[in-house]
């Protein structure tokens, strides 16, 4: 397993080299390469074992950032890239950032490789003002988050061990890396998108040092805000960003550090708003109805005024994506390249009980009903398209003609 590591890595930097070579396929030799480290990623995801390989390694929750950031990649929109060259760069330090560390995410190397997958996706394509800044405070107020817990533990390993005093920096961590998750949200299957699943990893990673035991009411409460905030986004009726993956992402981040055991959710959560970036259509907050669910029941399970709180912002996020999607309107033709993912959002909305890496979501009612209506949904697929082939249709099997001299006498 230890080859996988090496080539889901390396890979992206060959295809780089590969659209050097040969400029005229530059975008397809970037993306195919992004494909095939998605696959390496995804057998280490399955597999679901610890692989350390010098200071690079992989376990579940590293091996799906490195399988969403490769789908992202490998999905992103050909209008939107003006240096292929890089992006396949920028996929390699995304990967470097979710495998730094031996055994252990290594948080002082993660947030260099996050920086410099930022700075070469920026460089990719065309960026607005707003949106590399926000990366750059986002990055600025993470690494002082990581200087602060290396000064306070001696250590840069994420999470702590030792979580019990440190919580302050674990927070700048985690708004550091919602910062960067926020402004690669900006535009759907755009170079940026690469930094989402690096960045929400990051978070996830410092969460436990926030969380502790009892979690942190008022910054799981400011997070469900600025979902809130993000899921109704816009200026002069345009939307500011992809509002389905930034909601999705940040109500993510907040359940991580909600009192309860929800980390599960804000896992799903999060996942959902990193693959959504890949479909680039509203309908894609849809993603979210499993980790909502999962949230749902531990914010139930947990009570208090806390939960009340997260709870309600999350039905606003809810309300406000779904008024998003009955707004919108027809979704545009999708490219070859974003099957993958609309593989894994298929996968994360019909069984995502099978998602094992994101640790208990309490979703086996969930898995058995969805598989049902999938089933149903699919005969009844098959049962269109098959009447569908007779340009007649099946009431004319079912009802035929009347005669003329029938319709004489009738009239």
């Amino acid at each position: 397993m230890g080859v996988l590591v090496d080539l889901a890595v390396a890979v992206p930097l060959v295809g780089a080299v590969a659209a050097v070579l040969v400029p005229d396929r530059a975008l397809d030799a970037v993306r195919a390469s992004a494909l095939l480290a998605a696959v390496c990623w995804l057998v280490l995801l399955l597999d679901a074992s610890v692989v350390s390989v010098t200071r690079l390694h992989s376990a579940p929750i590293v091996a799906a950032a490195g399988f969403g950031a490769a789908l992202l990649v490998a999905a992103v929109d050909g209008e939107a890239v003006e240096r292929p060259v890089l992006l396949g760069v920028a996929l390699t330090a995304a990967s470097i950032g979710v495998a730094a560390g031996r055994g252990a995410t290594d948080g002082g190397g993660a947030v260099v490789a996050l920086a410099a997958a930022a700075a070469l996706a920026s460089a990719a394509g065309r960026l607005a003002a707003r949106v590399w800044a926000t990366a750059a405070v986002g990055l600025i107020v993470a690494a002082i988050g990581v200087v602060a817990l290396r000064s306070a533990a001696n250590a840069w390993q994420l999470p702590l061990t030792d979580a019990a005093s440190h919580r302050g920096p674990g927070v700048l961590v985690m708004v550091g890396a919602a910062l960067v998750a926020v402004a690669g949200c900006g535009r759907p299957r755009a170079p940026l998108t690469v930094v989402v699943p690096a960045a929400a990893f990051v978070a996830a990673q410092a969460a436990p040092i926030v969380h502790r035991t009892a979690g942190l009411t008022w910054f799981a409460v400011v997070l469900a805000a600025a979902a809130t905030a993000a899921s109704v986004a816009a200026r002069a009726g345009r939307p500011l960003l992809d509002r389905p993956a930034a909601a999705l992402v940040l109500l993510g981040l907040a359940a991580l550090v909600v009192p309860g055991a929800a980390r599960g959710p804000g896992l799903l959560l999060a996942s959902a708003g990193a693959v959504a970036l890949g479909f680039g259509a509203p309908v894609a907050a849809a993603l979210g109805i499993p980790g909502g669910i999962a949230l749902a029941i531990a914010l139930a399970a947990q009570g208090g005024g806390g939960a009340f709180a997260v709870g309600g912002l999350g039905a606003l996020v809810a309300l406000a994506l779904a008024a998003v999607v009955v707004r919108a309107g027809a979704v545009p033709r999708p490219s070859i390249w974003t099957v993958p993912m609309f593989a894994a959002g298929v996968w994360l909305l019909v069984a995502p009980g099978t998602w094992g890496w994101v640790g208990p979501a309490a979703l086996h009612a969930y898995d058995v009903g969805a598989a049902r209506a999938a089933a149903g949904g699919a005969l009844c697929l098959l049962a269109l398209v098959l009447l569908g082939r007779d340009p007649a249709g099946w009431y004319a099997h079912v009802l035929p003609p009347d005669t003329a001299g029938e319709d004489a006498v009738r009239h």
